[in-house]
């Protein structure tokens, strides 16, 4: 079995399931319309695996990629997936030979992550109950003198 295919069968989620952690992260309360936040909505059919919706209250059209870094893109949200999952430890060239895909399609992608990602980097925010760890602080480099209260057989004796 060739090298791409084996990684699309173990690291590549099916269609239904990318779709399913998509939705979820989208909308984990339902889906609502992106422009007015109304849940008055109609399902209008099935594109591959993408839901189609209409609103029912501002007449807009959109469906699960609307406003979403993967809109408009030709590409399996899988493999999406895991171009982001891997965007900063591997090269565009072996990401194009593992999902067997042009190099320029793969390089299109990656900078569009990233610079979609680098506008929308923000401090994060903290809600609830927040757990911060102990940390030990690096007290110096062994081998480096003190000048000041050192006490050992280096100090300057007066005379």
């Amino acid at each position: 079995m060739e090298e791409g295919n084996l990684i699309k069968e173990l690291f590549i989620p099916d269609e239904e399931k990318a779709f399913e952690a998509l939705r979820g992260m989208r909308w984990p309360e339902g889906v609502y319309c992106p422009r007015c936040k109304s849940h008055n909505l109609q399902k209008r059919g099935i594109r591959g695996v993408s839901q189609r919706y209409s609103c029912n209250d501002c007449e807009l059209n959109f469906n699960d990629f609307t406003g979403t870094i993967f809109a408009n893109k030709n590409m399996s949200l899988g493999e999406m997936f895991y171009i982001l999952h891997n965007i900063d430890v591997e090269s565009v060239k072996r990401l194009s030979e593992e999902l067997e895909r042009d190099w320029s399609t793969v390089n299109g992608l990656v900078k569009d992550f990233k610079r979609n990602l680098a506008e929308n980097d923000g401090d994060p925010i903290l809600i609830g109950e927040v757990e911060i760890d102990e940390m030990y602080i690096h007290a110096g480099d062994k081998a480096v003198r003190k000048t000041r209260g050192f006490s050992g057989p280096f100090k300057k004796k007066s005379i």
